[in-house]
């Protein structure tokens, strides 16, 4: 037991106890799911996150009243990281002879 299957998460923009563990929406949360993120709902307020450990990150974009720029500046962030990611591997592989 790691101390994590007891904790209780209070939702990040309601307050709510409520929050539960979620499926994958496709393959961006599966891929949060296999880099350690729980996907997580909250009951009250329908909010989805990625929790890692005690922080939350936002996924998706279902609240109407939120920033349609959320989703767009999170993907755009992971695809600049991916591009230095692949920039750096190809720069500094070593090359043989």
């Amino acid at each position: 037991m790691t101390g994590t299957e007891n904790l209780v998460r209070h939702c990040p923009k309601c307050g709510s106890v409520r929050v539960r563990g979620s499926r994958c929406r496709g393959p961006l949360e599966a891929l949060i799911a296999s880099l350690g993120g729980e996907i997580c709902r909250c009951h009250d307020c329908c909010a989805r996150k990625a929790w890692f450990g005690v922080s939350p990150m936002p996924i998706g974009n279902r609240d109407p009243e939120g920033s349609p720029w959320v989703g767009i500046a999170i993907l755009g962030s992971g695809g600049a990281l991916l591009v230095l990611v692949v920039w750096m591997i190809a720069r500094f592989a070593v090359r043989p002879s």
